[in-house]
C-alpha cells in the first residue's frame, strides 16, 4: 500500500514541488528514484538542457590543469577503445548524446587520428560548435540531426546513458546500425525482462526534482532482436554499478529483473 501511495503522489503535477521533508520521508528513506507512469511515449520536451559555453570552458580548463575527466557513464571506455584500435589508427567515433568536451580531449590525446563525431540536442550542439571553433578542435565534428549522421560510417558508436531518453529510440538504432562497421556500445541503460508483450515502459525520474525527467525502461529481448537483424552480437553485457535504487514500488508491474546495464555489440 505504501508504494502504491508513493507512485500515486509523484504522478501528480504538484508533486515536483513537495517539500524536502516529504521527499526525504517518501523517497530517500525508501531508496526510490523511479516510479512507473501510465504514459505510452516520452514527452516531447523531456530532457532539460544543463549546459553553456562557460560550463564547457570550465571542464576544459579543469582537464588541462588536472588531466582528469569528469563523470562518465562507463569509466573504462578509453581502455575499451584501446582493446579495439591502435593508438595511431584512423577511425570514426560517434558520441551520441555527448555533452562534455573533456572526454573528447582525453580520447584525442590517446588516439591522435580519431575522427570524433558528436550529436545532441540543438542547443547543446550550438554550444559545442562555438567552443570547437574557439579552440580549433579540428578532429571534432558536431552533427545536427540523424540525416547528417547518416552521411558517415562509424567504427565505434557510443550511447552513454542516452538511448532511454530518446522518444523513438528504435528508429535511431535502425538508422545507425547500417552505418556502423564494428562496434556499438550502450552504457548505463535500464533494461528489464518480462513474460508479457511489453516492449518498454515510461517511468518518471525523481532524483532531479523539481526538474522533470522521463525515460524508458526497455525490454531486453525485443531490444536484442533489433541487433540480430543487422548481424550484431553481444560481445559483453555487464551490470553498471554506478547507481542503484529500490524497485519495490514496481511490484505490481508485469516486469522483472530491472538492471542498469552496459552492453557492447560487435558486427559479425
Amino acid at each position: 500500500m505504501k508504494y502504491f501511495i508513493i507512485n500515486k503522489i509523484y504522478n501528480l503535477p504538484f508533486s515536483n514541488y513537495l517539500g524536502g521533508f516529504i521527499k526525504k520521508k517518501l523517497l530517500k528513506k525508501n531508496n526510490i528514484t523511479f516510479i512507473p507512469t501510465n504514459k505510452k511515449i516520452l514527452p516531447i520536451k523531456n530532457y532539460p538542457i544543463q549546459n553553456s559555453i562557460e560550463y564547457q570552458e570550465k571542464i576544459i580548463n579543469f582537464y588541462n590543469n588536472n588531466n582528469y575527466v569528469s563523470f562518465n557513464t562507463y569509466l573504462n571506455l578509453k581502455n575499451l577503445l584501446k582493446d579495439n584500435f591502435k593508438s595511431d589508427e584512423t577511425f570514426n567515433f560517434l558520441d551520441f548524446g555527448g555533452d562534455k568536451l573533456d572526454f573528447f580531449l582525453d580520447i584525442s590525446k590517446e588516439f591522435k587520428n580519431i575522427n570524433y563525431y558528436l550529436i545532441n540536442q540543438t542547443k547543446v550542439n550550438e554550444i559545442i560548435s562555438t567552443v570547437k571553433d574557439k579552440y580549433n578542435y579540428n578532429n571534432l565534428k558536431v552533427l545536427e540531426n540523424i540525416d547528417e549522421v547518416k552521411k558517415y560510417n562509424f567504427d565505434f558508436v557510443y550511447f552513454g546513458s542516452t538511448i532511454q531518453y530518446l522518444k523513438d529510440y528504435e528508429e535511431y538504432i535502425n538508422e545507425i546500425l547500417p552505418i556502423t562497421k564494428k562496434n556499438i556500445f550502450f552504457s548505463a541503460t535500464w533494461f528489464f525482462s518480462t513474460d508479457s508483450s511489453i516492449e518498454k515502459i515510461v517511468v518518471k525520474q525523481l532524483n532531479y526534482l523539481p526538474q522533470e525527467f522521463y525515460l524508458y525502461f526497455i525490454n531486453i529481448q525485443p531490444f536484442l532482436k533489433i541487433f540480430q537483424k543487422h548481424n550484431f552480437k553481444i560481445k559483453f553485457e555487464k551490470t553498471n554499478d554506478s547507481y542503484s535504487c529500490s524497485f519495490k514500488n514496481f511490484k505490481d508491474i508485469e516486469i522483472k529483473d530491472i538492471k542498469y546495464s552496459d552492453i557492447l555489440f560487435g558486427k559479425y
